[in-house]
């Protein structure tokens, strides 16, 4: 049977952890020697704490999902067509509708001027009508005649 570890070891040890995974260095490697070397023990001290050395393990694995690695050039070319691709296709959506959009309003202003064009036709009837009758006296004529 192993001798347990001493809790300054222990707590050594817990402090190496944290340092090493606090650190932020993305391109550091954790291993047991440098665990051991951080926490100033031999790897055979961290060897005799192996439910450390598992905190110590997942710990690393949390790092490394964490702090992933930047996609490769050519991954990057890839996510970056994708993203063009997907942004065209947007594009001719937009553009799809606002020719509809289009269409539509040169509908409506369409049968707006043909509306226009058939009221200014009834004003003008309206306006002729009284003046062919003779039964309408204009009031303007009148109106500039002296009063007696």
């Amino acid at each position: 049977m192993t001798k347990p570890i001493s809790a300054a070891a222990a707590s050594s040890i817990e402090a190496a952890i944290s340092r090493l995974i606090g650190s932020g260095d993305v391109q550091a490697t954790f291993t047991i020697a440098r665990l051991a070397s951080e926490a100033g023990l031999s790897r055979a001290t961290l060897y005799r704490a192996p439910e450390l050395l598992e905190r110590f393990r997942i710990a690393i694995a949390s790092h490394q999902r964490e702090v992933k690695s930047p996609p490769s050039p050519t991954d990057r070319v890839h996510q970056l067509e994708a993203e063009i691709a997907a942004l065209r296709g947007r594009e001719t959506e937009e553009l799809r509708a606002l020719r509809s959009s289009n269409r539509n309003m040169a509908q409506h202003i369409q049968a707006l001027s043909l509306l226009v064009r058939q009221q200014q036709q009834r004003i003008a009837r309206l306006q002729a009508e009284p003046s062919e009758s003779g039964r309408v006296a204009t009031l303007v004529a009148r109106a500039a005649a002296p009063v007696r």
